[in-house]
């Protein structure tokens, strides 16, 4: 906004020069000189010179009614740009499995969200791979997810290990196998329900599926009735009203109580995995990425006598 419709709005708010330019900063002399060439240049006096300060022209109170609204307009303006630039710089994209919501990525964006109150944020949950093509493809920045084993090496990728989480087998209260010492030959007698499972069109983007055929193997999980969900509450919902086992990071343990889902005793661990910190190579040196990695990393730490478990 020009500057001398600015100092006329405090000349006529105060009724006076000499206070208008103490309030700005400036001297007398200096603004009773831009009052005038405002004046020159709109053609018409503005202001009425008294003993105890000024009185505004029939023209001057037009000019304050009309200026104090492109006052309001300029800085609604300001304002505006100042959120659209930030919306544009500091977006959250992320994502991360439904089991590390909770205990490490919902405090890390709450916190970024105060940091930057009027960023977009974007939270993909589920399945590893499909986090992985959303990350290939660009649409977040990073995800918190297990290793995924026998990735084609041209990705240009770095994976931050963090921590290293059990599986335990969740069923519902009451189930047959509540209060035995279970073993995986055990569960096989029984559905597998299995949340955010690899979906057939992400798995081009494994290049070696020996060890993922593996850990199938182990948990025996071929040829076995298998339930599937995308979704953890339907999962939820799947558990309490069937036999079904769900293997799960044991870290869930005291969200699953809530819904009366219990761990297993199992005599043998079930699976093992490491998790940790998916980035494309590119982004790994933008601030607000390192930022987020560290932030996560810290958040870790706290928890990490819940995760591990």
């Amino acid at each position: 906004m020009d500057k001398h419709l600015r100092q006329f709005i405090e000349v006529a708010t105060h009724k006076s020069v000499s206070l208008a330019a103490r309030h700005m900063g400036l001297s007398q002399p200096t603004l009773t000189h831009n009052m005038k060439k405002l004046e020159e240049s709109l053609g018409t006096p503005l202001l009425i010179r008294q003993a105890g300060g000024v009185a505004l022209t029939a023209a001057g109170e037009l000019l304050l009614t009309q200026a104090r609204m492109m006052q309001r307009i300029y800085d609604d303006t300001l304002r505006r740009l100042a959120i659209l630039r930030e919306r544009a710089a500091q977006p959250l994209r992320v994502g991360t499995g439904h089991a590390w919501w909770q205990h490490v990525l919902q405090p890390v964006t709450l916190h970024y969200r105060a940091a930057n109150p009027s960023c977009a944020i974007n939270i993909e949950v589920g399945n590893h791979l499909r986090l992985l093509d959303l990350l290939l493809g660009n649409h977040i920045y990073l995800f918190l997810g297990h290793e995924i084993h026998g990735l084609d090496k041209h990705y240009s990728l770095i994976f931050i290990p963090l921590f290293t989480a059990s599986d335990a087998v969740f069923v519902r209260a009451g189930h047959p196998l509540s209060g035995k010492i279970c073993s995986k030959q055990d569960l096989v007698y029984y559905p597998s329900l299995l949340i955010t499972t690899d979906e057939l069109k992400y798995l081009h983007l494994v290049e070696d599926m020996a060890i993922k055929k593996q850990e199938h193997e182990e948990m025996q999980l071929n040829d076995k009735i298998i339930y599937s969900s995308n979704s953890l509450m339907a999962a939820i919902d799947l558990v309490n009203t069937s036999n079904a086992v769900m293997p799960y990071p044991g870290s869930m343990g005291e969200y699953f109580s809530k819904f009366g889902i219990v761990p297993l005793e199992m005599a043998e661990e079930y699976n093992r995995g490491t998790v940790g910190i998916y980035i494309s190579r590119e982004k790994m040196d933008e601030p607000n990425i390192q930022t987020l990695c560290q932030q996560i990393q810290t958040q870790v730490g706290k928890r990490r006598h819940l995760l591990a478990a």
